[in-house]
């Protein structure tokens, strides 16, 4: 019998202990002893940002400094917002460790 391989607790493709996204397709199970942090879905929220009213999509442009003209149509800033938040992923462990510490320090 081969001895079994070590797991390793990076995530593939992680860089300066940020983790992304796993190439892998297929591995929904962990190997004994590691933890669900080390487990990484494909599954992302989508916004529908032709629901938002155009001041909010300015804004949007504003607050996160899109490349897009200030006077855009309604239909150009939900394509440069899409765009822009599509290509943001968020560590969901790292966030909600976050807020639990400004939650419990601000008491």
């Amino acid at each position: 019998m081969a001895p079994r391989q070590k797991h390793t607790s990076a995530v593939a493709g992680s860089t300066n202990g940020v983790a992304q996204p796993s190439s892998r397709q297929g591995s929904s199970t962990a190997p004994a002893g590691s933890t669900p942090r080390n487990i990484r879905t494909q599954k992302y929220t989508q916004l529908d940002f032709n629901s938002l009213n155009i001041q909010v999509l300015r804004k949007y442009r504003q607050v996160f400094k899109l490349n897009i003209k200030a006077r855009s149509s309604k239909d150009d800033l939900v394509v440069a917002a899409t765009r822009h938040f599509s290509n943001h992923t968020v560590d969901e462990v790292d966030t909600i460790a976050r807020f639990l510490y400004t939650v419990h320090s601000n008491k």
